[in-house]
C-alpha cells in the first residue's frame, strides 16, 4: 500500500494549505478547521479493538501518520501515539456527550501530532458514542468516507455497495451502466438538424460556464432577514462571535423525502433544499416575526452547498482519497415564494445548474485560480467576502443505507459536526433516515430546534398536494 512506511515528503496543496493556515482573514477570528464525527452505539468499541483498527487501516494512510511542518506532510517514522490520539471519558447521558462535542468542536488539535484524535464517551445512561475530530487539511468528507470504508462492515455484501453514490465519483468501482433500449424506427434527425444542435448546446455550455464564474465573483449581499447579521455587520468581514451553538436535530425518516421525489418526480437534493428552504422562512416568520419576509422584501436568501469532485478510488490503497476536492457553489434558497410546490420548483432549476458540466468547470476555474496563484491575502479576502454574503453552509453526504458495524459495533447514529462564521447545516443519509445538525448563532437563531421541526414538517407539506410534477426534465 502507498504511504507504508515512506519518508517521502508531500506538500499540502493550495486547499489544504488554507485549511491548514485558515481560508479566511485573521480579522474574521475563524475557529481551526476540524471536522468533528460523532458514531453512537448502544456499547461503544472495547478501547483495545479501537486501537487496533486505527493502527491497522488508518495509521498506514500517510496523512494520519504525518505531521505538517513547511506546508508538507512529513511522516513521524514512529509508531502511532495512542497515549495522545485515544482518550476515555465517562458522560452520564446524550448531554454529556452533546457538551463535550459542543466543548471541542472549535478547539485545535495539537501541530506536534498528526492532525486527529478520537475520544470514547461511555455512558452511564443511554447511548455511548466515539468522536472522532480530524484536521480539513487532511481531506475533505468525501475522502474521509473512503478512506474510512475498510474499518466498516455489513451483513450483506461490500459497505461501499451500499451508499448511493454518483457514479462519477466511484471510478472503475462504479457498477456497469444498464443497457440502453434498443434504437427506435423513428427516423434520426437530419445533419442540418443535428449540427445546428450542436451549435445551440455549444453556446449553452458557453454561457453555463461564464454563469459559473460569476456566480462567485459577482455575488451580492443577502438580505437582512432576522436570522442573519445586519449588512454593516459583514463588512468588510462577518466575525465569528464564538457564541455557536451545536444542535441535533430530528432526524427525518428517508420514506418521508421519497415521498416528495415520488409526488413531483425530482432528486433527493432537490426535496431536502426545498424544504430547508420553507423551514427557513416559516422560521423568520412565525419564529422571528420578520415583517421583509412576511411581506416579500429583500429575501435574498443564499447558501454555499458543498458538492464532491471525482478522485482515485482505491480499496488497496485508500489514502489515494484523501483530498481536499470540493467546489462550492452558491445556491439561492427560495424563502421568499410562499408555496412548497413554488420552492421546490424554484430548486429543481437551481439543482439542474448544478448538473450542468460547464457550469461547475467555471466555478472550479475560479476556485483554483484564486486558491492556487491570487496572492494569500487576496484569497483570504475573496474567500471571506463571499462567507460573509450567504446565510448559511450546506454540506451533504450519503452513508451506507444499511446499518454498519465500526470495530466491531453496531452504529446506531452518526454526526458529523463543523464551525463557520455563518450556521452549518451538516447533513449525513444513514440507515434509512436523514441525520442532521447545525450549528449557528443563538443571538441569531435563539431555537435552533424549532428549525429543525419546521424542516421535518416541510416534507409532508411538499408531499400532500402533488399538483403537478415539478422536473423540468
Amino acid at each position: 500500500m502507498a504511504g507504508k512506511g515512506s519518508a517521502q515528503r508531500r506538500k499540502l496543496s493550495p486547499v489544504g494549505r488554507g485549511w491548514f493556515h485558515g481560508l479566511y482573514a485573521k480579522d474574521m477570528q475563524m475557529p481551526p478547521a476540524i471536522v468533528t464525527a460523532t458514531m453512537f452505539f448502544d456499547t461503544a468499541p472495547a478501547q483495545q479493538t479501537l486501537i487496533d483498527v486505527f493502527e491497522t487501516h488508518i495509521w498506514p494512510l500517510y496523512r494520519f501518520s504525518s505531521i505538517v511542518q513547511n506546508d508538507a506532510f512529513v511522516p513521524t517514522g514512529r509508531p502511532m501515539n495512542r497515549e495522545y490520539h485515544f482518550v476515555e471519558k465517562d458522560v452520564q447521558d446524550s448531554v454529556g456527550i452533546d457538551e463535550y462535542v459542543q466543548k471541542n468542536m472549535s478547539l485545535p488539535l495539537s501541530h506536534d501530532h498528526p492532525l486527529w484524535q478520537v475520544t470514547t464517551l461511555r455512558a452511564n445512561v443511554g447511548r455511548s458514542a466515539v468522536v472522532i475530530r480530524v484536521h480539513h487539511s487532511i481531506s475533505d468528507g468525501l475522502g474521509l468516507l473512503f478512506a474510512f470504508l475498510p474499518t466498516l462492515s455489513c451483513d450483506d455484501g461490500e459497505v461501499l455497495s451500499k451508499i448511493h453514490l454518483p457514479a462519477a465519483l466511484l471510478g472503475k468501482l462504479a457498477p456497469p451502466k444498464k443497457a440502453s433500449p434498443s434504437p427506435s424506427s423513428s427516423p434520426r434527425p437530419k445533419q442540418k438538424e443535428r449540427s445546428g444542435n450542436c451549435v445551440t448546446e455549444f453556446f449553452k455550455s458557453i454561457g453555463m460556464f461564464f454563469r459559473g464564474v460569476l456566480s462567485i465573483l459577482t455575488m451580492k449581499e443577502d438580505g437582512e432577514m432576522a436570522f442573519n447579521a445586519k449588512k454593516a455587520e459583514r463588512k468588510p468581514f462577518l466575525q465569528f462571535s464564538g457564541r455557536h451553538v451545536f444542535t441535533n436535530m430530528p432526524p427525518v425518516p428517508t420514506s418521508a423525502i421519497s415521498a416528495v421525489r415520488e409526488a413531483h418526480k425530482c432528486t433527493f437534493n432537490d426535496a431536502i433544499m426545498a424544504a430547508l428552504s420553507g423551514a427557513f422562512r416559516r422560521y423568520a416568520i412565525e419564529n422571528l416575526q420578520d415583517k421583509g419576509v412576511i411581506d416579500g422584501n429583500d429575501c435574498e436568501c443564499k447558501a454555499f452547498m458543498l458538492v464532491g469532485l471525482p478522485r482515485p478510488v482505491d480499496p488497496k490503497d485508500p489514502s489515494v482519497s484523501l483530498k481536499n476536492a470540493i467546489l462550492t457553489p452558491v445556491f439561492k434558497l427560495p424563502i421568499g415564494d410562499p408555496s412548497p410546490q413554488g420552492r421546490l420548483r424554484q430548486v429543481v432549476a437551481m439543482c439542474g445548474d448544478l448538473k450542468s458540466k460547464a457550469y461547475l468547470a467555471g466555478i472550479k476555474l475560479t476556485t483554483d485560480l484564486i486558491t492556487g496563484l491570487a496572492p494569500t491575502s487576496v484569497m483570504k479576502k475573496i474567500a471571506s467576502e463571499a462567507i460573509s454574503k450567504c446565510s448559511c453552509n450546506v454540506s451533504n453526504l450519503p452513508l451506507p443505507d444499511v446499518p454498519v458495524r465500526f470495530a466491531g459495533q453496531e452504529m446506531k447514529d452518526v454526526q458529523v459536526v463543523f464551525v463557520n462564521n455563518i450556521p452549518q447545516i451538516t447533513m449525513l443519509s444513514y440507515a434509512g433516515a436523514l441525520r442532521w445538525n447545525m450549528v449557528s448563532d443563538p443571538q441569531r437563531i435563539p431555537d435552533p430546534l424549532a428549525l429543525g421541526r419546521y424542516f421535518l414538517e416541510e416534507f409532508s407539506r411538499l408531499a400532500a398536494d402533488p399538483d403537478a410534477s415539478v422536473s423540468t426534465k
